[in-house]
């Protein structure tokens, strides 16, 4: 059995991400968000119109996404609240500017992806960024030997809940390889296919 869900907001698992981009007023800053994904090259961000994070991402056409894990929770809710103020300053968040983007590279964060806004699209009370992926920079621990993810130690905070309640949650150390859910791996050619 299965009941309608009456809830403006549902959040159903998103990692939650740094936006850092150029400001006009505080030089660089950044912002905490849950809505993005990436397909290849392409990164898609969504954020509130009223922001002043949209204002000036609008304005200079570039950001920066950061993946923070759970030791800087802290600075990440900072980073959340507190809209046109100077959140880098006010959760002493270190940083480095990026090489293809002039926006922040966060220090504490696992992985950083500089882009690079393509198109601009308001809907409603939010706005949605689609970017080129310009660079992308990880932590030397997050890698394995060949240069691949490591998948099994990489962490994200996550965001779930709807309007009544939002919790972080983060992965357990479970992990199963693509394909061996089918009774084979995907690395197995001759049994999948």
């Amino acid at each position: 059995m299965k009941t309608e869900m009456n809830t403006k907001k549902l959040y159903y698992g998103f990692p939650v991400v740094l936006i850092g981009y150029k400001d006009s007023k505080w030089k660089y800053n950044v912002t905490t968000m849950s809505s993005s994904y990436s397909l290849g090259n392409t990164l898609t961000i969504g954020l509130a119109s009223k922001s002043n994070a949209v204002a000036n991402i609008k304005k200079y056409g570039e950001f920066t996404l950061n993946i923070p894990c759970q030791e800087i929770l802290n600075k990440v809710e900072i980073a959340g609240f507190h809209s046109g103020q100077n959140k880098i300053g006010m959760a002493d968040i270190t940083y480095d500017l990026g090489e293809k983007v002039d926006a922040p590279l966060l220090d504490e964060c696992l992985l950083n992806i500089e882009c690079r806004v393509e198109h601009i699209v308001d809907h409603g009370d939010y706005t949605n960024f689609i970017a080129t992926i310009e660079r992308r920079v990880i932590c030397d621990e997050m890698l394995n030997e060949d240069g691949s993810l490591n998948s099994r130690d990489f962490n994200p905070i996550y965001f779930m809940g709807d309007d009544k309640e939002r919790i972080y949650r983060y992965f357990n150390s479970d992990t199963k390889k693509l394909g061996e859910n089918m009774g084979c791996s995907a690395e197995d050619d001759s049994i999948c296919g």
